[in-house]
């Protein structure tokens, strides 16, 4: 078993100037798989792009981040629904709600939500969600979305273990990053001590969130073994333990083979 990284954002810089040397350092630490989330079309073909250079390591993602939907305004995703169509992705994602950023408007927000949700189910693909000051909000659309929804990953997720439970039962699993491993993140550690192996999954979100020994834009894939090793401490199972579940976890649900 090897590990997987499920969230770093290879087609963006840094990681992008030289993603053979990340891979490359990726591989020496363990991690034989990385999932590439996008933020807008641009990101998406890049993704995409960079999983068909290296096939079987990297998986991407296509989607319109939270943070790319301005205040009161409506988004047509027929590009996205194209690029599903042509394939090659494993998740739709970043999608999500987000009331920190400024002038957020989260009605604006879920309709985009919804919308990339839907086309997530119809593609047969995981839906990877952003969320941050809006847990209550993505509980009701989420579930309201019923059994059939897409299922996916709450990337970062700072919300309770209750909340990720109500969410497991849709089918989506907590994305565990670099802030459990810093002992000051007393929340997160304690949702995470609380939640199973097998209703989580690694990753770096990298270079966009460090680890207690590795700052945000100098974090890689490879530091998602220090991941691990956090959750293996929080939860008292052995780092192989942690390794082999979380890394079923991901490869079943974005049918990585």
């Amino acid at each position: 078993m090897a590990l997987v990284d499920t969230h770093a954002h290879l087609a963006d810089p840094p990681l992008s100037a030289d993603v053979d040397a990340v891979l490359d350092r990726a591989a020496a630490a363990g991690v034989a798989t990385i999932v590439v989330p996008a933020g807008d079309e641009a990101s998406s073909r890049a993704g995409r792009d960079v999983a068909r250079a290296h096939p079987g390591h990297v998986h991407a993602a296509a989607g319109l981040h939270p943070w790319e939907v301005a205040a009161g305004t409506t988004h047509d995703l027929r590009w996205l629904e194209d690029l599903l169509r042509e394939g090659g992705f494993a998740a739709v994602g970043e999608a999500g709600l987000d009331a920190v950023i400024a002038g957020a408007d989260l009605d604006a927000q879920e309709a985009v939500l919804r919308a990339q949700a839907g086309l997530a189910r119809d593609a047969g693909l995981p839906l990877i969600v952003h969320v941050r000051g809006a847990f209550d909000r993505l509980v009701r659309v989420l579930e309201s979305l019923g059994p059939g929804g897409p299922g996916g990953v709450l990337h970062a997720f700072g919300g309770s273990a209750e909340v990720a439970a109500r969410l497991r039962r849709l089918g989506f699993v907590r994305g565990v990053g670099g802030v459990a491993t810093r002992p000051e993140a007393v929340k997160v550690r304690a949702a995470v001590t609380a939640t199973p192996l097998d209703a989580m999954v690694l990753e770096t979100d990298a270079p966009c969130i460090g680890t207690r020994l590795r700052p945000k834009e100098v974090v890689e894939p490879a530091d998602v073994a220090e991941v691990r090793d956090a959750v293996a401490a929080l939860t008292g199972a052995p780092p192989g333990e942690v390794e082999a579940r979380t890394t079923a976890v991901a490869r079943a649900l974005f049918r990585l083979g």
